[in-house]
């Protein structure tokens, strides 16, 4: 077969023909990927602020409302409104800042007896009847000895005037009926599916659950489907029309209590499945492995050839849930070779008084190139760690000089650097399981090369100190420990690391060491001299009544208030790079100034805006 292809070719152009070129094959997003650092996009005090209690307790919803502006919807489950102790909360925002044009809370309607939680965020607008449904998680307490329930999926028609949502009704619901689960205290949690419109029908995914020969078994990921203009046919009556479930290569299964065939094999049942089309056709999925690792999963229909779980990233001292794929383009639900993943963090899983909304920036890399991730080196005064995710412990800080850059992708002469824990002590290693069996694997940071490449780089050594491990540039540790492991050898930048700190009452923008009492809530980058177009940051501090507060300024002398450091130089303009601006901000009531990328001062009460003092590197 080759000798007859090459001959063609060969006669084609002994005729002055050429042959046709191929055509390449379309790279279907997210075979390969690439999680970006974490990074918060609602802080604790601005989501308490704006009396998002619980939120965001479901995925959100997310409806585009032109010039860069959307509509966020999601559960806040601890404020009551109608019948439950939920509502629905709407807020409006940017990608980079969802809450910064406020937020509202509205009620799910028409909920019947017997349901203890009733919630919703996924939606999705038809784009001819402009109708917004709105997929609701309902939930009945199976009262048993912990926190056990059965939930189903209803469907609701959205109001985006009043807020509110009326149920339509139950459309999918486990194949283990209630009084199975009743009986036996067995918690079948559903999710809240966002919707995938494909082939003229509606589809949801979930897991399934049913109770066989006294035996409890879930489905790694179950589909159901409704055409789409049944549904809204149906909706304009005040109904949820008929949803039927796959099972065994038909769609002939009751949505509710039906049975289902699994379409995904592998991986453990995906808790609250976000699952999207991509430009090309194909499906992706990110779902929850356990509350500390989120995966993600791809088909090229959504129904066949799913590929085993790559996991995204790990986070084993934290609590995280409810993930949602927004695409960057003008669709959110449909994304192309990259898009962002918002998840629910809190500081230990379902502390409600510490919960922030993250974001990660991830990118499907097959066949293309990717940016790099930044390499952090924090310390508390005592403790250090390294890793390219935001370390929001309270006392630690990015610590200077220790600013390097990893690989993202598998490039030739790279090797995986996974970031590591064995009980406080934090360390990197090449060992894809780190170095002990008991040891925490947090997460892969980066790729790191094995020689000197061509880019200015520097050599990495793991240094021990006690039962602190920290990582150098140098072999002897700078004297400061013992060097046990070569690590690779790491690409260098000029930047270096400038974070906004938060204590509960008042903020500290810096690049260099806080007290234990602040925890690190963005992170931006600052030239580390001066270049053309840039300028000074200093910081700053003053004492008030309120106590010690800190500040940022342009101004050498600090406006008259005590100088502590050079932060860095910042951009007068934009610049080409990534970026985003720095505007100084007075909180009165809590008299603390604190930078940040939004004009209104991110909602404060009383924000007052005191200018724009340059451009940071994002």
């Amino acid at each position: 077969m080759i000798i007859r292809v090459l001959a063609a070719a060969v006669a084609l152009t002994a005729t002055g023909l050429q042959p046709a070129a191929a055509a390449p094959t379309a790279i279907e997003p997210c075979a390969a990927v690439s999680a970006g650092p974490a990074q918060v996009v609602v802080d604790n005090a601005t989501r308490l602020g704006l009396g998002l209690k619980g939120w965001p307790d479901t995925a959100f919803g997310v409806l585009p409302e032109g010039d860069g502006q959307y509509r966020f919807l999601a559960v806040s489950a601890l404020v009551p409104s109608g019948a439950t102790n939920q509502s629905i909360s709407t807020t409006r925002g940017t990608l980079d800042n969802p809450v910064a044009g406020g937020a509202k809370h509205g009620q799910v309607q028409n909920i019947p007896a017997g349901y203890q939680y009733a919630g919703g965020g996924p939606v999705f607008r038809d784009p001819g009847s402009g109708l917004v449904l709105q997929m609701l998680h309902l939930e009945r307490d199976l009262q048993g000895p912990q926190h056990q329930f059965y939930s189903e999926l209803h469907l609701g028609l959205h109001d985006p005037v009043t807020g509110h949502t009326r149920r339509l009704g139950e459309i999918i619901a486990p194949d283990m009926e209630f009084a199975t689960a009743f009986q036996h205290k067995l918690t079948a949690d559903i999710g809240t599916s966002s919707f995938v419109l494909r082939d003229g029908y509606l589809h949801a995914y979930f897991p399934d659950y049913s109770f066989d020969n006294g035996k409890w078994v879930n489905t790694p990921l179950s589909v159901a489907r409704a055409p789409l203009a049944e549904v809204i046919a149906a909706a304009r009556q005040g109904k949820a029309g008929d949803w039927r479930k796959y099972h065994e290569g038909a769609w002939n299964s009751p949505g509710r209590n039906g049975p289902s065939s699994a379409v995904r094999e592998q991986g453990v049942g995906a808790w609250h499945p976000s699952v999207v089309k991509t430009t090309r056709g194909g499906t992706i999925m990110v779902a929850g492995n356990s509350i500390t690792e989120f995966v993600l999963a791809t088909s090229p229909d959504g129904m066949t050839g799913w590929s085993g779980p790559t996991t995204l990233f790990r986070d084993p001292d934290r609590g995280n849930a409810y993930p949602t794929i927004v695409g960057t383009g003008p669709d959110p639900s449909i994304v192309d070779s990259d898009f962002y993943l918002y998840y629910l963090q809190w500081a230990k899983p379902g502390d409600w008084a510490n919960a922030v909304t993250m974001r990660r920036h991830i990118t499907c890399v097959a066949g293309r190139t990717l940016p790099r991730t930044t390499l952090t080196g924090y310390v508390n005064g005592t403790q250090h760690r390294t890793s390219t995710i935001l370390d929001r412990t309270p006392g630690f800080a990015p610590e200077p000089g220790r600013l390097w850059q990893l690989e993202t992708a598998a490039e030739p002469g790279t090797v995986p650097l996974h970031g590591c824990r064995n009980g406080t002590d934090h360390y990197l290693s090449l060992a894809a399981g780190c170095d002990a069996p008991q040891h925490a694997v947090l997460q892969t940071e980066g790729r790191i090369h094995i020689e000197p490449p061509a880019a200015p780089s520097t050599p990495l050594y793991r240094c021990k100190s006690g039962n602190d491990h920290f990582t150098s540039t140098a072999a002897d540790c700078e004297g400061r420990g013992t060097q046990d492991r070569f690590l690779g050898h790491a690409l260098t930048t000029t930047q270096r690391a400038f974070s906004r700190f938060y204590d509960g009452r008042e903020h500290w923008d810096t690049t260099g060491p806080v007290t234990p009492k602040y925890a690190l809530e963005h992170r931006w980058y600052l030239e580390s001299a001066p270049k053309p177009g840039t300028l000074a940051l200093y910081g700053c501090s003053y004492t008030s009544v309120k106590g010690l507060n800190h500040f940022t300024s342009t101004q050498p002398g600090c406006e008259n208030q005590t100088v502590l450091r050079t932060e860095g130089w910042a951009y007068l303009d934009r610049p080409t790079a990534p970026s985003i601006p720095l505007y100084r901000c007075y909180w009165p009531t809590q008299d603390d100034h604190f930078l940040s990328p939004h004009e209104n001062c991110e909602g404060v009460p009383g924000g007052r805006n005191e200018g724009r003092l340059g451009y940071a590197l994002t």
